[in-house]
């Protein structure tokens, strides 16, 4: 972590202030892949109350508060063909349309691997088949 002896190289700011204003992108409350980012360690709600009272489906208006989240919270959301791609980093992820980009991104945010083992997939296809 930078301290005072570090306030000339961060341009006579302060290391929050400098990584603000210089290195950060996206959400300033999710933490980004820069080396000491303030945002590390910070928690968020539990998902339950940051859900409440919320009734929403897939349709139109649902496509542009969709590309709004990805570049929210930092990923560059392009269209390829007939295709939507959302790059952070070195990772890239696409889709035919921005939930289900959004979709993917919060399916590699909470599975890391993302893919499904064989046993989890004759599971919820018991659960989920007519």
């Amino acid at each position: 972590m930078a301290g005072a002896a570090d306030y000339d190289l961060f341009e006579q700011m302060h290391y929050m202030c400098f990584h603000y204003e210089f290195e950060h992108r996206g959400d300033p409350d999710v933490e980004c892949d820069a080396g000491g980012c303030p945002a590390a360690g910070l928690g968020l709600a539990p998902l339950r109350v940051r859900t409440e009272g919320v009734d929403v489906a897939q349709a139109g208006n649902t496509v542009v508060p969709a590309i709004l989240a990805l570049e929210q919270i930092g990923l560059t959301v392009t269209r390829s063909g007939d295709d939507l791609v959302a790059v952070l980093g070195n990772a890239r992820f696409v889709a035919e349309d921005p939930v289900a980009l959004l979709g993917l991104v919060k399916l590699v945010e909470l599975r890391r691997p993302w893919a499904a083992s064989d046993a989890e997939i004759d599971e919820v296809l018991a659960r989920f088949s007519p």
